[in-house]
């Protein structure tokens, strides 16, 4: 039916078949080869009105479009600290902690009552409060029970094809009730696959990893897997070699990945799917052996999402799909990814990357928002990550933390003022001084035309149910499943619109331009380019430094004036086609002859734009300069050394002794003698680190005390990368001495009080609290 896959035969232990009453919403099944993997989680279930759904419950398997979807990843099952798998709903809340650890726990939440999990993986449920006998008026449920293949162990019970085990009541799979998650699945055609660990679960990845006994007992546990009927393994270790939560990465992270990458195909076999997330950071991802995971591994989900947050220094894209002038983050787009993967090598069908049905929202400085805003952080205590710094926007998305659902976006978007970043080609939305970035359907389409010109294997969706909404009625199946009778996924439907549509990749068009042109200094010349498409579609043509007739027909007319130059010159006019999709460029060398009336231009100078020195230590700052007329240049800087090198100059400059980190700035000049041409070069001086000075790197524990701008703190609780005297997990430390101490913006003063800030002794006129000292208006006096 869907995507040339066969459907599996369901298992016999837990078979259930449809009810004949049960609604569905008829799809016409897509006829495209690419993946479409959404990530469907057990915990989504419990949300309800407050989340954008309309009913708890909504947010199960059977509101889910199998039409569109190729694979299902059930999200997630978590990694104990013996090696083990437990249920996702049995996550350590505290792992966030220090020393905190995973106990092991069962594979599925073994509470009906609270959990999803039996009513997701098994579907309607029929409750055996107790585990029947042998008298005949047991006869019929014994039947039942023993056909489903649950046995008696001790007072609950165990299901003996998975090893499966729980507390009674036992959750026997309703006849002729709705279908479980895997059984509905396969009745459309659709894989699911079981997805391990998360932001939150994968703290005890690398130690099982690096253990042959634990790792024995997580390969002992993808068994029972296999046995509940799941198609494949998706492993979410976030991250190998860098880390994740409460847990650091080591180089030999990458090597044991790949071996468990192996080990796992070794035990799933060659026709189940085995594939792994992976983050969009390319430093996360130079430290794997690619071929070696290539040949174990069916795709790589690239995690082209989470980009920027409340974390981000800068209001940015969630998910940009292009490079954009405000990003805080270099080469962190979905177009930079997949440059750098084709660069490696990576087979391009092999690839699917990111979807979010998502948005992240953050407060800015700003009274109204926009892109590259600086963000606004102070300590947000999450759910999942602890206390944090973090810029949130929990004003207006604090049921999600600042990441909303689309379709929650949808209800709540009449407020906000939308805008369209033309670089990044992705939407956002501002209110005020709060900025949310997101992907609505025209960005969604424009991603998923990029996967179809790159060739690409598809995407991965998180989550399925972002973006659902119901415009039917419901039907109950059970006490906790709903089904929608008519559902909108308007973000996946577009998704399968475009790669429905779109079959065929995208041929780059040809471009063909002439020779080497010639011409005399300041006249303008004209040649002609020509360019034709495969796919037959629409071209356009553009010129860098020049003008561009476009005759519609393919062809166009380059005209260039040249410069007025006394020496002979070689220019470049750089032409670019494009057919709306993809652009090819190529450059036509332009000899332009020399007036022989030498006209004198400024020299160009070449410096860096920063450099970094130790407190009292030198630092040399080299820059370059060039003057097109070979004129003789001096240079000049406004401090430090000067000495002459055969391309420019070295400026040494030897820095201050201070004791927090300062910027000096140096400006460079050059001359030819009638021109200059400046450059400001920004020295940062790097405070000397003594004693018990606060290390952003360094993880602090409970009563743990620092140095920081001359005050001594001391953390309340555990933290890393907090800046003392800004968050709130650091008190400053009484000196006792009965003399002013370093001003800190966390601390409370009142009139008369003094402090020390930058060298100078101020005295507060009033009630204080984050006024820095020094402006004469404010509250603190000179004295």
């Amino acid at each position: 039916m869907k995507f040339g896959m066969k459907r599996k035969a369901v298992a016999a232990a837990v078979a259930v078949t449809m009810a004949a009453g049960l609604a569905a919403t008829a799809q016409a099944a897509p006829t495209h080869d690419k993946q479409v993997i959404g990530y469907i989680t057990q915990w989504e279930a419990w949300k309800g009105a407050a989340d954008g759904f309309t009913v708890k419950g909504e947010a199960t398997h059977l509101n889910v479009d199998m039409d569109v979807y190729s694979i299902l990843n059930f999200s997630f099952f978590g990694v104990a600290k013996d090696g083990s798998l437990h249920s996702g709903d049995l996550r350590n809340k505290s792992i966030y902690q220090p020393n905190a650890v995973q106990e092991p726990g069962p594979l599925l939440h073994p509470d009906v009552y609270s959990s999803w999990d039996f009513h997701i993986l098994w579907g309607e449920l029929e409750y055996v409060h107790q585990f029947p006998g042998t008298e005949p008026w047991e006869a019929e449920m014994r039947a039942k029970v023993d056909a489903a293949g649950f046995v008696q162990d001790g007072n609950g019970w165990k299901h003996a094809p998975s090893g499966v085990t729980g507390q009674m009541p036992i959750p026997l799979p309703k006849a002729g009730g709705a279908p479980g998650l895997i059984d509905l699945a396969h009745q459309n055609g659709v894989k699911v696959m079981a997805s391990i660990g998360g932001w939150s679960m994968s703290k005890h990845f690398p130690e099982m990893a690096a253990d042959p006994v634990k790792k024995q007992r997580f390969l002992d546990d993808i068994d029972k897997l296999l046995a509940l009927g799941f198609d494949g393994i998706d492993i979410d270790w976030e991250y190998p070699g860098t880390g994740g939560m409460n847990f650091g990465g080591n180089p030999e992270d990458y090597a044991n990945f790949e071996q468990l990458m192996e080990d796992i195909r070794a035990k799933i076999g060659p026709d189940r799917l085995l594939t792994a997330a992976f983050s969009a950071s390319t430093a996360k991802l130079e430290g794997y052996n690619w071929p070696r995971l290539v040949a174990s591994m069916d795709y790589f989900n690239m995690m082209t999402y989470d980009l920027n947050g409340g974390w981000s220094n800068v209001a940015g894209h969630n998910a940009p799909l292009y490079p954009y002038p405000e990003e805080e983050y270099p080469d962190l787009t979905l177009d930079d990814l997949r440059v750098w993967m084709a660069a490696k090598g990576i087979p391009a069908g092999k690839i699917n990357f990111g979807a979010a049905f998502y948005g992240r929202g953050v407060q800015t400085t700003e009274a109204q928002a926009y892109v590259g805003a600086p963000t606004e952080k102070r300590v947000v205590n999450f759910s999942v990550d602890g206390p944090t710094e973090s810029a949130v926007d929990l004003t207006n998305w604090a049921n999600f933390e600042g990441q909303p659902n689309y379709n929650y976006i949808l209800q709540k978007q009449g407020a906000w003022t939308k805008g369209w970043d033309v670089n990044a080609e992705v939407p956002y939305l501002t209110n005020g001084k709060f900025f949310l970035s997101y992907d609505d359907v025209e960005s969604i389409g424009k991603k998923a035309q990029y996967i179809v010109d790159n060739d690409l294997g598809g995407v991965i969706v998180w989550q399925v149910h972002g973006d659902i909404k119901c415009e039917g009625t419901f039907v109950s199946y059970g006490t906790k499943l709903k089904q929608c009778t008519k559902l909108s996924s308007p973000l996946a439907e577009e998704i399968d619109r475009v790669f429905s549509t779109n079959v065929i990749p995208n041929a780059a068009p040809v471009l063909t331009v002439p020779a080497a042109q010639a011409a005399d200094a300041g006249q303008t010349i004209s040649f002609a380019v020509s360019a034709t498409d495969a796919d037959g579609d629409a071209l356009s043509f553009t010129a860098a430094n020049a003008q561009v007739t476009d005759n519609g027909d393919g062809t166009a007319l380059v005209t260039y004036t040249a410069p007025n130059v006394g020496n002979d010159t070689v220019e470049t006019v750089t032409v670019t086609v494009s057919d709306g999709r993809k652009s090819v460029s190529a450059d036509v060398t332009v000899n332009v002859k020399g007036s022989g009336i030498i006209v004198n231009t400024p020299p160009t100078l070449t410096a860096p734009a920063s450099v970094d020195v130790q407190s009292g230590q030198s630092v040399v700052i080299s820059v370059t300069g060039t003057d097109a007329e070979g004129d003789a240049l001096t240079y000049t800087a406004t401090q430090g050394t000067v000495a002459a090198t055969a391309t420019g100059a070295d400026i040494t400059f030897n820095a201050p002794v201070v004791d927090v980190d300062t910027a000096v700035s140096i400006t460079v000049t050059v001359s030819d003698g009638e021109f200059t041409a400046d450059a400001v070069v920004t020295v940062n001086v790097k405070a000397e680190v003594v004693g018990n000075a606060w290390d952003a790197s360094k993880v602090y524990n409970s009563g743990d005390t620092v140095v920081y701008n001359g005050i001594e703190y001391k953390a309340k609780w555990w933290t890393q990368g907090e800046e003392p005297g800004v968050a709130g997990v650091w008190a400053e430390v009484e000196t006792g001495t009965g003399g002013p101490t370093g001003w800190s913006a966390s601390k409370v003063y009142t009139g008369g009080d003094q402090v020390v800030h930058d060298g100078n002794t101020y005295k507060a006129k009033w009630w204080t609290q984050g006024d820095t000292p020094g402006n004469p208006n404010g509250p603190w006096e000179l004295i």
